[in-house]
């Protein structure tokens, strides 16, 4: 039976093949990490997991959550990129102005590859369906 609170979690759409295609490449991500990243710690594995498992559910629903997304959706393509970009600036200060332990980043980076896969998957198994890109 279906958790009534997951579903709420979930987007009020159908997933995309999109939305596959990402999911599939955290899984992948995530499984590279656990072959090629020595010394992996779980500790930052989960608080990565569980810091994005809130994002993308209760705090995507929020008001904040939709503000973000109509922010996001009126940049378009330039806005996603700037996103991506200001991400990457974040993580290269971190590591190398605050000199946050390599390690620390790949847990919370291996954190967030499961929690999109497993977001992923679990709005696909829901929904029952994929639709468009």
């Amino acid at each position: 039976m279906e958790s009534e609170t997951g579903i709420a979690w979930l987007p009020d759409r159908t997933p995309t093949w999109t939305d596959v295609l990402v999911g599939a490449l955290a899984g992948v991500l995530f499984l590279s990490d656990l072959t090629t990243v020595a010394g992996l710690q779980w500790t930052w594995v989960a608080g990565g997991f569980v810091g994005t498992a809130l994002v993308l559910g209760p705090v995507a629903r929020s008001s904040l959550g939709a503000r973000a997304s109509e922010w996001s959706r009126a940049g378009g393509a330039l806005g996603g990129i700037a996103l991506i970009a200001a991400f990457v600036a974040l993580a290269w200060v971190v590591r190398e102005v605050v000199g946050v332990p390599q390690a620390v980043l790949s847990g919370l980076a291996s954190g967030v590859f499961l929690a999109v896969t497993v977001f992923v998957a679990l709005h696909v198994a829901c929904r029952r369906t994929v639709e468009g890109w």
